[in-house]
C-alpha cells in the first residue's frame, strides 16, 4: 500500500497545527512531590508520620509516572519526588534501625 497518509515520517503535522500534549496537568504530579518534600522534612524530626506521607507522595508519583511517557516535559518532577519518597522511605527505615539498636 502506498498512501502517502501512511508516512508518519517527516509530516510536519505539528508545523500545522496539530497539538502538543499537556502533560502538567498529570494527577498527582505535583502534590506527589510536595508530599514527598514534606516527608523528607518529617523524617528528620517524626519518622512514623513521614512513613505515611512518603508513601502516599510514592503512590501519587507511581501514578503520574504510569501516565506520562518517557521523554516528555514534565516527568522530571515525577522522577525527583519518586526518589524524595524512596529517601524518606530509608531514611525512616534507618532511624528505626538505629532506634533498636
Amino acid at each position: 500500500m502506498d498512501d502517502p497518509r501512511a508516512n508518519m515520517e517527516g509530516n510536519n503535522l505539528l508545523g500545522l497545527g496539530a497539538p502538543h500534549l499537556d502533560w502538567s496537568k498529570t494527577p498527582g504530579r505535583v502534590p506527589g512531590f510536595w508530599v514527598s518534600v514534606v516527608s523528607v522534612v518529617l523524617a528528620v524530626l517524626l519518622p512514623f508520620p513521614a512513613l505515611f506521607a512518603a508513601l502516599i507522595g510514592l503512590s501519587l508519583s507511581l501514578r503520574a509516572y504510569g501516565v506520562i511517557p518517557a521523554g516528555a516535559r514534565g516527568r522530571g518532577l515525577v522522577l525527583a519526588s519518586l526518589a524524595l519518597s524512596g529517601t524518606a522511605i530509608l531514611a525512616v527505615g534507618v532511624r528505626l534501625v538505629l532506634i533498636f539498636l
